[in-house]
């Protein structure tokens, strides 16, 4: 996947994300803005390499990003998704985490880039930055922990119910906008589109989620639960 990056000038609007990202008032976020490079990204593209030389820090401003890796079976590998006013590449900040992916983007993306060495200064110089990215570290960290509790203690249809009910949980009135893409949802919770299309149609049947205007709501949500396990 090649990286159709474009850099610019930063944007006044990334401001007053940056504000909100790390807790910091609008004086340091506009310091902040003035270190970083604002850079587009097309649907697929690389915002991060596997290369270990690749040491920029993006704030996503607009979009969604994944990090993925291929498993030794040639299959690609869902391992972290990123939302608007997440920070990717926090692991390589002090040296390649020798992890084999790449994260590039979902659709249209733009991001603040910060150099690596710039961001790190950053951290040092301001409280409040490096205690947002502890703060992010620490909420990734207990993701991962819940993935792999998962992956050990339940079965793929319990995967998916317990991903739909916490995307359900993370949206309003419990419904998930937009609908869900069987495909994507798939990939990250390693199972099949397959699985993911008779999970769902098993729900609808069972009057536990319906399909709403651009979304997939949830009725029932403590049935719901009860067949997580």
């Amino acid at each position: 996947m090649a990286s159709t990056a474009l850099a610019e000038s930063p944007h006044s609007d990334l401001a007053a994300l940056v504000a909100s990202a790390f807790g910091c008032d609008g004086v340091l976020a506009e310091s902040m803005c003035s270190e970083a490079r604002i850079r587009r990204f097309a649907s697929h593209a690389v915002i991060l390499d596997a290369e270990p030389s690749q040491q920029d820090v993006h704030l996503l401003a607009d979009g969604q990003a994944r990090l993925v890796a291929d498993s030794l079976e040639g299959r690609l590998v869902v391992i972290e998704d990123y939302g608007v006013g997440e920070v990717i590449g926090l692991t390589g900040l002090f040296g390649w985490d020798g992890v084999p992916a790449q994260v590039v983007s979902v659709g249209a993306s733009r991001t603040g880039a910060f150099a690596g060495h710039v961001f790190v200064k950053l951290m040092n110089a301001h409280a409040a930055i490096a205690l947002a990215i502890s703060r992010m570290l620490v909420t990734r960290l207990a993701s991962a922990n819940r993935r792999v509790a998962e992956n050990a203690t339940l079965s793929a249809p319990g995967r998916i119910h317990a991903e739909i009910l916490r995307r359900a949980r993370s949206g309003e009135a419990m419904t998930i906008r937009p609908m869900p893409v069987f495909s994507e949802l798939a990939l990250a919770l390693q199972t099949t589109r397959e699985s993911v299309s008779r999970a769902v149609s098993a729900l609808e049947k069972r009057g536990i989620v319906k399909r709403v205007e651009g979304g997939l709501a949830i009725v029932a949500p403590h049935r719901l639960e009860e067949l997580v396990y």
